[in-house]
């Protein structure tokens, strides 16, 4: 019994991360705070503002796109959910580029 709700604790962790960087929304309710939405974001992204990558969640880095946004690291398209391709973008207060899921 006691490694169910391990597993159940895990996977309930797990949601709340996608929540926060990640996931697609329709809504800012469906995000802890920012919901991206139009053409760069297919099916809206789940984000977080940043100043520079030190403002984002571990795997995350960010994005020098809307102000300063959080966007999942990647080595290939396939680290990406749907819609989203594996590049090489620009950084927001820091030099240089980083390779991101951004929309396709």
């Amino acid at each position: 019994m006691k490694k169910i709700w391990f597993v159940v604790f895990l996977f309930a962790g797990c949601g709340d991360d996608a929540e926060l960087v990640g996931a697609s929304c329709r809504n800012q309710g469906d995000c802890q705070e920012r919901c991206l939405s139009g053409k760069d974001y297919p099916g809206g992204m789940c984000s977080v503002s940043c100043r520079d990558s030190r403002d984002c969640p571990s795997d995350t880095v960010c994005a020098d796109k809307d102000g300063g946004v959080c966007m999942a690291l990647c080595s290939y398209d396939d680290d990406c959910r749907g819609g989203y391709e594996c590049k090489d973008k620009g950084l927001k207060g820091e030099p240089g580029e980083a390779r991101m899921c951004v929309g396709g």
